[in-house]
């Protein structure tokens, strides 16, 4: 990730190239944290040359957001590649972040009104949760294709890459659904297998032109907080759907005792939005599967 900076008037410009990842995210962060400890209240992100952004990317979208927040300042975002704005989209961050097409646009908000416009390119869509289940289809592993690994952080990209290869060229957005991979693996290392290489993690996938189907097993003790994470997201999406942005605040980020600066259940909140057939957890937690149909 290249990070280039302009400073015209009073606002701050951050030329972001490359991909907003796991590796990268925290050198973004303290590239804009240096202008913002020294009063900086405007800021834009031109990400037209950003190719990718995962859930630690998201979150320090969402750190930026709240940190100029509690300043009275205000944050845009420009330029953004189709895929990069649909993770931001499912994460229903479009509710805050001020979003142009063209850093021209974004300063000439900030320049006439100094208010930022509420991005509005999002419909209210049915209420999707997760599943925990046993016995649900989706959990069936027939048919797929499945492989066992010994990961770290550092492999997970390039997995994710090698296995997207086996889908089909037809499906069209095949970097989201790399992404979108990416993170479910991501999270058996880092959340079930705690960082281990010594533990393993099965997956299965599937994909076809009209389909793309994925299950993800690690060696943890499983995410305990289904229920939790369902009513937070409940609520939640009930406060984007009445445009309440004051009560939608509080639910910015889903947090547990273990989570660490970077987590926020983002990679979580985008899943239920992308998997348009579901996204289920078997009973002990340990084991998620996805699946997306293509119409």
């Amino acid at each position: 990730m290249d990070v280039k900076k302009e400073k015209i008037g009073n606002t701050r410009i951050f030329h972001l190239s490359g991909e907003m990842d796991l590796y990268t995210s925290s050198d973004v962060r303290e590239v804009i944290r240096k202008p913002l400890d020294q009063g900086a209240k405007k800021i834009v992100l031109n990400c037209q040359e950003m190719t990718y952004i995962d859930s630690s990317g998201v979150g320090v979208l969402i750190s930026l957001f709240t940190t100029l927040r509690k300043k009275k300042g205000q944050l845009y975002l420009c330029g953004l590649q189709p895929s990069v704005y649909s993770v931001i989209s499912f994460t229903k961050l479009t509710g805050f972040l001020s979003i142009t097409e063209t850093l021209e646009e974004a300063l000439s908000e900030l320049g006439e009104t100094g208010n930022p416009v509420q991005e509005k390119k999002d419909s209210s869509r049915p209420l999707k949760a997760i599943i925990q289940d046993d016995e649900h289809e989706l959990l069936v592993t027939d048919a797929m294709f499945h492989k066992d690994f010994n990961l770290d952080l550092r492999k997970v990209r390039r997995l994710s890459q090698l296995i997207v290869q086996k889908a089909p060229s037809e499906i069209l957005e095949i970097n989201l659904l790399e992404q979108q991979i990416s993170e479910l693996i991501k999270n058996a290392v880092r959340h079930g297998n705690r960082n281990d290489p010594n533990k393993k993690v099965k997956i299965w996938f599937s994909f076809s032109t009209k389909h793309a189907h994925l299950i993800v097993e690690d060696e943890g003790d499983g995410f305990k907080d289904v229920d939790n994470w369902n009513d937070f997201y409940a609520r939640k999406m009930k406060a984007f759907e009445e445009k309440d942005f004051d009560t939608m605040m509080d639910y910015l980020s889903f947090r547990t005792a273990d989570s660490n600066e970077n987590d926020g259940g983002n990679a979580l909140f985008a899943a239920v939005e992308f998997w348009n057939k579901g996204v289920v957890f078997s009973e002990r937690g340990n084991t998620v599967a996805v699946k997306r149909v293509y119409e």
